[in-house]
């Protein structure tokens, strides 16, 4: 019987899990689209720097929002709308989980990364914004290997900064798709259920599932004993 050592790395992604968008969403709501347009924009976000990662380009995070946000409701918004829009990304907080997780993290005696489809700027605004930058030892963005998550190269710039084996590190999102490319590369995975729901079946199963954030930090943190 073996038991895994507790990671020494906790990654974690940003925009959506630490991070609640609802300042985008309100913003949304006051140029005159209908509720419920963010979910559907960040989808069609992701679908673009995706399509634009595999076909070998890359645009960071605010030019791929914007080209969607005109997309998406169809040329319906001006360039200042989209521009401010945007700037609810300046606004966001943490999520209620978001900071109980971190400090879970920390107390498990591991360090802490930030790994963001955003820039790290923005990254750190958030950080300073939800009282925590002190607490995050890197903060990693796509922006330094031109690839959107979950290509392999961001998750392998966190296994080079953090100079331990991918095996050694967890990687933690409400995302599964962000988790299936964290898995692709050796790193454990803990999904929290809040932004998605339910597993999608295509992807790797994460190595521990909650509806919490800091729920699933200390069950990776505290792993179950498994047969070898």
């Amino acid at each position: 019987m073996t038991t895994p050592a507790a990671p020494e790395v906790f990654v974690f992604d940003v925009v959506g899990t630490l991070a609640d968008l609802q300042p985008v969403e309100n913003r949304m709501q006051a140029r005159g689209l209908p509720a419920g347009s963010l979910d559907p924009w960040f989808r069609h976000m992701l679908r673009d720097a995706m399509a634009l990662t595999l076909a070998g380009d890359y645009l960071p995070f605010t030019d791929v929002a914007a080209s969607a946000l005109h997309s998406h409701t169809r040329g319906a918004l001006s360039d200042d709308d989209v521009e401010w829009i945007l700037g609810g990304f300046s606004e966001t907080r943490p999520h209620p989980d978001a900071v109980p997780a971190v400090d879970a993290a920390l107390k498990s005696g591991a360090r802490v990364f930030a790994l963001s489809n955003g820039a790290a700027s923005s990254t750190e605004g958030f950080l300073d914004r939800a009282g925590i930058r002190d607490r995050v030892e890197q903060i990693l963005s796509i922006d330094d290997v031109r690839a959107w998550k979950p290509s392999p190269a961001p998750y392998r710039l966190a296994v080079e900064r953090a100079g331990v084996p991918a095996s050694s590190m967890a990687m933690i999102a409400v995302h599964g798709w962000d988790l299936h490319g964290a898995s692709r590369v050796g790193l454990r995975t803990g999904w929290c259920s809040r932004e998605e729901g339910v597993l999608t079946p295509a992807f790797a199963r994460p190595d521990v599932v909650a509806d919490r954030l800091d729920d699933v930090v200390r069950g990776l943190a505290t792993p179950s004993v498994t047969s070898e």
